[in-house]
């Protein structure tokens, strides 16, 4: 059933839906070409300016609304853009959503947005659905997995389609923006040297082998403390998939007594993430272990968790409104452009907070060295 506007001054009922051009010049008594120029602020329009407000006057009366499909069809351009994100968890999301929106919008873009939960059916699904809705790109922020396996994502690119990605695929190049993760874990065991830190550990989830962004940093914070000489020592959580942050801050818990128990425990520890930081750091304190004097913690995120935790955490924050900003210049390069290649790399940056500090036994601290691939 139809919500009708009853229009007082030409006394009848009209369906906005049925509203057009046509009924619009009518009413003004103009043509259908004069009353499509004023609308679309066409430069080559030369209706006064008597006729101009005329026919916003009756647009707005009759509730007008352009015929969107019609005009995609002419004009071969949506000015749509897909957004495709495993899901909106806070500390694991790589961009600025809301940004990143805000800038399209500025660019006469609007934005349709999926979910897939890393689920790789829903990945195909999604593309496919923005395809045939005939989006002018798609922006894919890349979840779990290094290894691209989405046939749909290879198809689009071979075809030249406007597609970038938000972190990388070790298996296909595509065009990207990326947090660069390798600078992160130097930047991380950079700052663990220089607070005196000597014999350190990492701490990953073994499923965390198959994240390339979660390789990156720890092959950064490897490199840069196997050229000090540092001793490091790896560990790892169950091989599974956490479902919860509860359940994951309670088994890194488990597995910080397990490491801090030990005679030749490590004096500070990196974790790839802020929540397993938070359990290294329960269980130091329910050891009576003394942060940052007797052990430093360091997460990656700069999620919620390095905040609320019972030591405030030194981590690593991913510049995500950069992050934005590049992809939104990326796409409308592709699309007003024509540029074919992109691939930036983003730094983060450091966050010290009170789960590092200067070892009391340390009174000479070493210049500063830039980390460098």
């Amino acid at each position: 059933m139809y919500n009708y506007i009853w229009n007082n001054k030409w006394r009848e009922k009209i369906n906005p839906k049925e509203v057009t051009l046509k009924e619009i010049s009518k009413r003004v008594n103009v043509s259908i070409s004069t009353v499509s120029a004023i609308l679309n602020n066409n430069p080559n329009c030369f209706a006064g300016e008597k006729t101009r407000k005329k026919v916003i006057e009756i647009v707005e009366e009759l509730g007008y609304y352009p015929n969107f499909l019609y005009r995609s069809i002419r004009n071969k351009k949506t000015n749509t853009i897909g957004l495709i994100i495993p899901h909106l968890y806070y500390s694991e999301i790589t961009v600025d959503i809301e940004l990143l929106e805000s800038l399209l919008w500025e660019k006469g873009y609007h934005l349709f947005i999926g979910y897939t939960k890393n689920d790789l059916k829903k990945e195909e699904g999604l593309i496919k659905d923005f395809l045939s809705r005939r989006v002018d790109g798609i922006i894919f922020v890349i979840g779990k997995g290094k290894e691209n396996k989405n046939n749909e994502i290879e198809k689009i690119i071979n075809r030249g389609y406007p597609f970038i990605t938000i972190g990388r695929f070790g298996n296909l190049r595509t065009d990207f923006i990326t947090t660069d993760y390798y600078k992160g874990g130097c930047i991380l065991a950079e700052h663990l040297y220089q607070m005196g830190y000597r014999n350190l550990g990492v701490v990953f989830g073994k499923n965390e082998k198959c994240d390339l962004s979660i390789e990156e940093r720890k092959r950064g914070f490897l490199e840069y403390a196997k050229e000090k000489n540092l001793v490091v020592k790896e560990y790892y959580l169950k091989s599974k998939d956490y479902t919860s942050v509860e359940e994951l801050i309670k088994d890194s818990e488990k597995l910080g007594e397990k490491i801090l128990k030990n005679k030749n425990r490590p004096d500070a520890i990196f974790t790839s993430n802020d929540e397993i930081a938070v359990g290294i750091i329960k269980s130091a304190i329910k050891l009576g272990i003394k942060i940052p004097d007797e052990l430093g913690v360091a997460g990656f995120d700069n999620s919620l968790s390095s905040i609320l935790s019972p030591v405030p955490i030194t981590t690593i924050r991913q510049k995500k409104e950069e992050v934005a900003k590049e992809a939104v210049e990326a796409m409308i390069g592709k699309l007003e452009k024509n540029k074919i290649k992109i691939e930036k790399f983003i730094e983060p940056e450091l966050i010290k907070r009170d789960s590092t500090g200067i070892r009391p036994e340390i009174l000479y601290r070493g210049n500063s060295r830039v980390c460098l691939k």
